[in-house]
């Protein structure tokens, strides 16, 4: 068994967003927080015929510090239907006794 202190850290993610370059077909991928050094950086995502989720992954960072690796954004939770609402409420309903003399 390694000690916790020479166990590898896990690679720190970083949340990264898809722009163009103005001019230009040129993508890149733009991490708006270093975790690191908390400064923006930019890593290529290929051209506009070229897949740019293929560039995910981890990467060294600009800054020299490590790497780190390119996530997306999570995406937020779908709100329920009127009908998993109505599910909600009945399941609280069927949880609560209404009277302890029955």
């Amino acid at each position: 068994m390694a000690k916790k202190s020479r166990q590898p850290q896990p690679t720190p993610p970083a949340v990264v967003q898809l722009m163009t370059m103005p001019g230009t077909r040129v993508q890149f991928w733009a991490v708006g927080e270093c975790p690191y050094c908390e400064a923006r950086h930019y890593h290529p995502a290929g051209g506009p015929l070229a897949d740019p989720l293929e560039r995910l992954g981890e990467v060294a960072s600009p800054c020299g510090n490590g790497p780190y690796v390119l996530t997306l954004p999570p995406r937020p939770a779908r709100k329920k239907g009127k009908r998993g609402q109505r599910r909600d409420r009945w399941d609280e309903r069927l949880g609560e006794p209404d009277d302890a003399d029955w």
